[in-house]
């Protein structure tokens, strides 16, 4: 009788390193003062509108609708669904992330159908979901491997519209994560305002909602002093600006750090240059992944893997045109049907987890 691909890597066991083993076995691992400690992905994407072709009451979806302009219909809401599967899939060196963070996901069915075209690959990812109040109807999102973690607390934070203008936007989604060693994960997954109105004029509701954000965050670290702590999103805001660098205390350093503050290691990326996102020829950081101090100083059985922060640019994600070469290559421009994948490119950090 044939060995299963199971029995062959358990096998391994008696031949190979533990560290071999746990490679094939498709966990990355890592040596920290002489232990080995397992690599954990965490990742932001926004996936630019991914719509389900089904007519949603009391949403604006009637862009993405066989009956639309852009004639979304069941072949490209299936070849985005594929594309955005291999684009997932190419992040933390091509066995996709542990946990991904989204957002412009319109409906729980579009979510479910992700997961299904992810599972064709043998990645098995479970999601935590919450209808928003954005009049569009594009919300967060988050997916996790179920081999790594569970979900062992969540909630949806909705945004009070009187602070923002009046306007309905998307929730605050928090999930807290148990890994399988017993340590669990405060994640909480954003999509703050846009600049439509202008960066200056639309300011404050950004402000509002990281107010909002650094208020829940403050609350998990009061209930427990030693909480892991991730906050990541499409902030539409630059790591310098107010929103992120005052009102959530994001920091450039790491060793500027306080108990309240937040590490964003995706502000030196900023200054470098580089950026998740292209208006106007410029590139710039708005998607960014941030950590609260424990995560820095190893109090909580995870800690983050110094310069892990990256933005993913894999040459697929671009244009070819010669006109847009090296912008993310979206699913439309205009109405004009690309069949690619979104206007933001992914970013993910390491963690380690003992």
């Amino acid at each position: 009788m044939l060995e299963t691909s199971i029995n062959i890597k358990m096998k391994a066991l008696k031949v190979f390193p533990i560290a071999i083993v746990l490679t094939i076995l498709g966990l990355n691992y890592s040596t920290v003062n002489g232990q080995q400690k397992q690599a954990i992905n965490i990742a932001f994407y926004n996936m630019e509108n991914l719509f389900d072709t089904i007519d949603t009451p009391n949403k604006i979806d009637e862009e993405y609708l066989p009956s639309a302009k852009t004639n979304w219909n069941t072949e490209k809401y299936t070849n985005k669904l594929a594309n955005m599967s291999a684009s997932i899939l190419a992040i933390n060196n091509g066995k996709g992330p542990d946990v991904l963070g989204m957002c412009e996901i319109e409906t729980e069915i579009a979510l479910k159908d992700l997961c299904k075209q992810l599972a064709k690959s043998g990645q098995v990812y479970n999601y935590v979901f919450f209808e928003g109040q954005d009049e569009r109807g594009i919300d967060v999102a988050l997916i996790y491997k179920t081999a790594l973690f569970k979900v062992s607390n969540k909630h949806s934070y909705i945004i009070d519209p009187a602070t923002i203008g009046g306007d309905h936007t998307r929730n605050i989604l928090y999930a807290q994560l148990q890994a399988k060693k017993g340590t669990p994960l405060n994640l909480l997954v954003n999509h703050f305002p846009s600049r439509r109105e202008g960066q200056m004029e639309s300011e404050y509701k950004r402000i509002a909602v990281a107010a909002k954000l650094k208020n829940i965050t403050d609350s998990i670290t009061k209930i427990n002093n030693n909480a892991a702590v991730i906050m990541m999103g499409d902030f539409n805001d630059h790591p310098n600006d107010k929103s992120m660098s005052e009102t959530i205390s994001g920091k450039l350093k790491i060793d500027e750090v306080g108990n309240s503050d937040f590490y964003n290691p995706f502000w030196k990326l900023h200054l470098d240059g580089l950026g998740s996102h292209k208006y106007k020829g410029e590139w710039g950081v708005l998607d960014q992944i941030l950590i609260n101090s424990n995560l820095t100083k190893n109090k909580t059985g995870f800690v983050y893997s110094s310069n892990s922060a990256k933005i993913i640019k894999n040459d697929f994600l671009l244009e070819t045109e010669e006109r847009f070469k090296g912008n993310p290559k979206r699913t439309f421009a205009g109405s004009k049907y690309l069949n690619g994948y979104s206007d933001h490119l992914p970013v993910s950090i390491d963690l380690l987890l003992e």
